[in-house]
């Protein structure tokens, strides 16, 4: 299939779903408030993202490419771990090994993984050695919302540069004292995922827990997976409208991550991560804030591989990090103005087997929000430091228009960078960005959204002083439907044009064209459902494992069989790759899950 061929079966794709999407009316009395509250525009007050400058704020303020997944849209996915919800997320791609919980990487419209920040609750998943991330563990039963940057955050958060996946979990419920969930599934290959939460409030104290494990006999060869998730949060409110937060997270996974065809050889992952943070946040007047946090990570990654035509194991590579750190900041609002300032500080110690590092790394940053009128200018800076490294500025400015109550437009630019595998010869990368795009409901029935971005980066190269020099640009388009007859559709198409700046050549192996798909039904009493598809264009390398010809689609569906008061019982169904496609590019010969099916019970109290 050619490339001509390929884009024109995406835009005939793309247009049908927007026709069809655009065929859909609500009844002639829906209010655009109306519209806005369903399409989830966040204009109100009482809904904050707080990723693009550290400072709680509406969306409608916010310059940056900003994409919120509730709690309620990962329960609709039927997700098991993150992967699983990012599938569904416009301008984001996840590297499929063959199985839950296999490490896979993602990309963010282009950006490598390791260029990409993923924050739980605060704490940094990414290693700081080989800048690795392995999002394939961190389980969503316990998750409040995501809130993703598509683009730099530098500006806010230092090491940034492809931008931001900041995890947020759930807190204590102010509902009772007692509150919670427990379910269970089984499916195909021994798949079985059992999970439990309890959460309420007594006085002053509130807590949140949870407790999973997932384990599977693998949908490809050496998928195998065995993962505990253990999740504590106390919150103790404090005189004065403050309160004291503590967290725990554990993690331990046993698996084996895949079995290359073209290496011959299988891979077995160990993991063990912990961490913890203890967070003040004091009202020091009516519109000031502090907040302090103290943080600890530790994480492990052992490695091992075994060459199938010899059976032998090869070295074992083991990767340990441990982190103690802390930040500060204040925030302030007063009028037309909301600044936030502060730093942060960490104390990391690293060890590879190859690399052994002990360094301290730190920043301060100041980002404000200024509120005139229709316009929202959110000017930011920040200093970072690392011996190792050096130094680096991250300046940003964006401008948010609200035209009017319905349409939002957005202007963005920014430098930002990315800390180096910390490897001879391996340049720190670097970025500047320049964004632009609209938030709209004012066609009837539909909420579309566009963004453009043009990146010119600097990233490293394993074994060279000189970095190499690149052009990403592209587009983003989502829309999605006012319910009808309880069912909406929402579609999301990226384009991605990426080159090299030296050169002019077309960079392979970035998928260059990306479609997201979805169908939902919720009749917001006991049934719902959700049809969930993916295409990508990889634009792989000719000597790559490559197959890009099928669409993969997920179902799942969920009744609710029972309800008494506030606890209910429900039965679900989980089908995935349902038509059982191939959509894979790598080299190293690891292929997509293929079909399987469960399902499970679920009790809400």
């Amino acid at each position: 299939m050619t490339h001509r061929t390929l884009s024109n079966k995406i835009r005939s794709i793309l247009f049908s779903t927007l026709v069809l999407s655009a065929c859909l009316h609500t009844p002639a009395h829906a209010a655009p408030d109306e519209d806005l509250q369903t399409l989830g525009m966040f204009y109100e007050g009482k809904d904050l993202v707080a990723s693009a400058t550290r400072n709680p704020k509406p969306i409608s303020q916010t310059a940056e490419n900003i994409t919120v997944i509730t709690a309620a849209d990962i329960e609709m996915m039927g997700a098991h771990t993150l992967p699983d919800v990012l599938n569904n997320i416009s301008g984001l791609l996840t590297f499929d090994r063959g199985g839950l919980g296999t490490f896979g990487g993602f990309s963010i419209q282009g950006a490598d993984f390791f260029h990409v920040l993923v924050l739980l609750d605060g704490v940094t998943l990414n290693f700081l050695g080989v800048a690795l991330t392995d999002i394939a563990p961190i389980p969503v039963q316990n998750i409040e919302r995501i809130e993703i940057v598509k683009g730099p955050g530098s500006s806010a958060w230092g090491s940034a540069l492809g931008g931001v996946i900041n995890i947020v979990t759930k807190s204590p419920s102010d509902h009772g004292k007692v509150g919670g969930a427990v379910s269970f599934s089984a499916g195909d290959r021994g798949t079985r995922d059992s999970r439990g939460e309890l959460s309420g409030t007594v006085g002053p104290l509130g807590y949140y827990m949870y407790a999973g494990n997932l384990v599977s006999g693998g949908f490809r060869p050496h998928t195998a997976l065995d993962l505990t998730n253990l999740y504590t949060k106390l919150r103790l409110d404090l005189p004065e409208g403050g309160n004291l937060q503590w967290t725990f997270a554990y993690t331990w996974q046993s698996g084996e991550n895949g079995q290359s065809d073209v290496f011959l050889l299988s891979q077995t992952d160990r993991k063990k991560n912990f961490l913890s943070t203890l967070t003040l946040n004091q009202p020091l007047n009516a519109n000031t804030d502090l907040d302090v946090s103290l943080r600890t990570a530790s994480k492990r990654f052992d490695d091992l591989s075994v060459d199938l035509s010899t059976g032998m194991p090869n070295p074992d590579n083991l990767t340990r990090e441990s982190t103690l750190g802390g930040s500060a900041k204040l925030i302030r609002r007063d009028g037309i103005n909301s600044l936030v300032a502060g730093a942060d500080f960490d104390h990391v110690e690293y060890d590879d087997g190859t690399i052994t590092l002990k360094s301290d790394k730190w920043g301060v940053f100041v980002n404000d929000t200024l509120s005139v009128g229709k316009f929202a200018v959110t000017p930011g800076i920040r200093y970072d430091r690392m011996p190792q490294v050096g130094d680096f500025v991250s300046p940003s400015l964006g401008v948010a228009w609200n035209l009017n109550e319905q349409t939002t437009l957005r202007v963005y630019t920014a430098r930002g960078y990315s800390l180096p595998v910390m490897l001879p010869y391996w340049p720190q990368g670097k970025v500047i960005t320049v964004q632009a795009g609209f938030e709209t409901t004012q066609l009837p029935s539909l909420w579309l959204k566009t963004s453009f971005f043009w990146n010119q980066l600097e990233t490293g190269v394993f074994g060279s002083a000189t970095p190499d020099k690149e052009k990403k640009q592209g587009i983003e388009l989502e829309a999605k439907t006012v319910p009808l007859f309880n069912t909406s559709l929402s579609v999301g198409y990226t384009f991605i044009d990426a080159k090299d700046r030296n050169t002019g050549e077309t960079l392979r192996d970035i998928a260059s064209q990306i479609v997201k798909m979805g169908l939902l039904y919720d009749d917001k009493r006991c049934l719902r459902g959700a049809l969930f598809g993916r295409y990508v264009w990889w634009n792989g390398s000719p000597g790559n494992f490559t197959k890009d010809k099928a669409i993969i689609w997920d179902l799942n569906l969920a009744k609710k069989v029972l309800t008494v008061h506030d606890t209910a019982l429900e039965l679900f169904i989980n089908a995935h790759n349902i038509f059982n496609g191939a959509q894979f590019n790598t080299v190293e010969g690891f292929e997509n899950a293929r079909r399987w099916v469960e399902g499970g019970i679920r009790f809400n109290f």
